[in-house]
């Protein structure tokens, strides 16, 4: 599976709920960091 490349801005959409969700679908269940930083992503789009 595919790491979640924070900087590809392919995966960002107008809906920063459903970003939110390609983001966390490409991490690693076990990969706190990766799930981490979809929700800055998510916690920066609602700011």
């Amino acid at each position: 599976m595919k790491k979640y490349d924070l900087n590809e801005s392919n995966y960002f959409t107008s809906d920063p709920v459903e970003s939110y969700f390609e983001c966390i679908s490409s991490c690693d269940i076990s990969d706190g960091i990766c799930i981490s930083q979809c929700v800055e992503i998510l916690r920066d789009d609602e700011s």
